[in-house]
């Protein structure tokens, strides 16, 4: 399997100023990444707290990033992915 090419992210931030250009881009969307898998993300030290505020630590939390990344390379959504049996997908004339 290829190697996922990881962004230079900083060294760390605080949770509440998420910088632009981490995924997911945004405070509010960082949140909700930290709070899902908050647990993991302690784990491998990507999440730190230094006095009252959260800290993600920008080595840890790329090389955790990298490795969801390669979990859902062949992941099929639901609404991509064929069905048995089943007739015309909606909008689609029947025959």
């Amino acid at each position: 399997m290829p190697k996922i090419p990881v962004p230079t992210v900083p060294h760390s931030w605080r949770l509440d100023d998420w910088p632009a250009g981490v995924y997911p881009g945004a405070a509010s969307k960082g949140r909700y990444v930290v709070r899902a898998n908050r647990t993991a993300l302690i784990a491998i030290g990507a999440l730190v707290r230094v006095g009252r505020d959260l800290v993600v630590m920008g080595a840890a939390y790329s090389s955790w990033i990298s490795k969801q990344g390669e979990r859902v390379r062949d992941y099929q959504i639901a609404p991509n992915r064929q069905r048995a049996g089943a007739g015309p997908a909606r909008g689609e004339p029947t025959r």
